[in-house]
C-alpha cells in the first residue's frame, strides 16, 4: 500500500510539472505572437513615417519653388549632419504645377527622386516601380505599405499592407 501511495504522490508530481510547462509554453506563445505583431506595427509606421515625411518635404519644395520664381529646375540643399555644415545638394526637375518629377521616366528616374527628397537611402528601403499609363511612382515598404506619388498632381497616397 506504501508503494501505492509513493506511486500516486510521484504521477500527481509529475502531472503538476507538466501542465505547469504547459500553461509556461502557452504564456510564452502568446507573447511571442504578441511580440511579432508589435514589429509588423513598427514596419507600419516607419512608412507612415516616410509618408509624413514625404509630404512636409513636398510641401516645403513647392513653396521654395514659388519663392524662387517658379522655376524649371529646384536646388535643393539638405543638412546632413547637425554637428557639421555638410550640406547634401541635388537638384529636381519640377512640372509646371510645382511638383518635383524625375529626371527620367522609369524606375530609376522614381529612385532618384525619393533620393533627391528624402536622402539617398530611402531609395534603397523601398521596392520601387513606375507606372507610364498613370504617371505614378509607387514605393513599396518591407511589409506591403505603399507611398503612390502622382507626378501630374503631386497627389501622395498612403496604403498600409493591412489585408
Amino acid at each position: 500500500m506504501l508503494s501505492q501511495q509513493k506511486s500516486d504522490r510521484e504521477l500527481l508530481s509529475l502531472s503538476g510539472r507538466v501542465f505547469s510547462i504547459i500553461i509556461l509554453l502557452l504564456i510564452l506563445s502568446y507573447l511571442a505572437f504578441s511580440h511579432f505583431d508589435s514589429i509588423k506595427l513598427l514596419g507600419n509606421s516607419n512608412i507612415q513615417t516616410v509618408h509624413n515625411r514625404l509630404l512636409n518635404v513636398l510641401a516645403g519644395v513647392k513653396s521654395q519653388w514659388l519663392i524662387r520664381g517658379q522655376p524649371q529646375q529646384l536646388k535643393l540643399d539638405w543638412r546632413t549632419d547637425l554637428n557639421q555644415e555638410s550640406l547634401q545638394v541635388s537638384y529636381v526637375l519640377m512640372s509646371t504645377g510645382g511638383w518635383p518629377v524625375p529626371n527620367e521616366t522609369n524606375v530609376a528616374g522614381c529612385r532618384q527622386l525619393i533620393g533627391s527628397l528624402l536622402g539617398d537611402s530611402y531609395g534603397q528601403h523601398f521596392v520601387t516601380e513606375h507606372d507610364i499609363n498613370t504617371e505614378t511612382c509607387r514605393y513599396i515598404g518591407v511589409d506591403g505599405g505603399s507611398i503612390s506619388y502622382q507626378l501630374n498632381s503631386g497627389r501622395v497616397i498612403f496604403l498600409t499592407g493591412d489585408q
